[in-house]
């Protein structure tokens, strides 16, 4: 009966760890916010280990700079990734702030990815400025 009982409670402990590293692994489903040249900012609440993502479409040749600022000293990442999932930038620098430089190659659309790690919530402003 012992050994029943023993089974069962590392089966649990098992299944919770896999579980937790599969909610960890999913991204933030992204919403669509239209053209990066007409988006300006947007200021998300985001709870520790949250992540907040939009879709932007920006023109070929265009200089884009991605910036975040968060209100706390919590640990904010910033990545961009383009429409075939390829990475275009990152900052995973400590502190809240970031910026990416990118200039796309062709018009497309781009999934900007905010993560905060904390420690704790933050309220973290995500900018954006195309070059002209």
């Amino acid at each position: 009966m012992k050994v029943k009982t023993w089974v069962a409670c590392v089966l649990a402990v098992v299944g919770a760890l896999a579980a937790s590293g599969a909610m960890v692994a999913r991204e933030a489903t992204p919403t669509d916010e239209g053209k990066g040249a007409a988006f300006k900012s947007k200021t998300f609440e985001m709870k520790e280990k949250a992540e907040v993502a939009i879709l932007l479409s920006f023109e070929a040749s265009k200089q884009v700079t991605v910036t975040t600022n968060g209100e706390k000293e919590t640990d904010v990442h910033l990545f961009i990734h383009d429409k075939d999932k390829k990475e275009v930038g990152k900052d995973t620098s400590p502190g809240p702030k970031c910026e990416v430089k990118f200039t796309p190659k062709q018009d497309g659309k781009f999934k900007l990815l905010v993560r905060n790690l904390g420690p704790g919530a933050n309220k973290v402003t995500l900018k954006v400025k195309v070059a002209e």
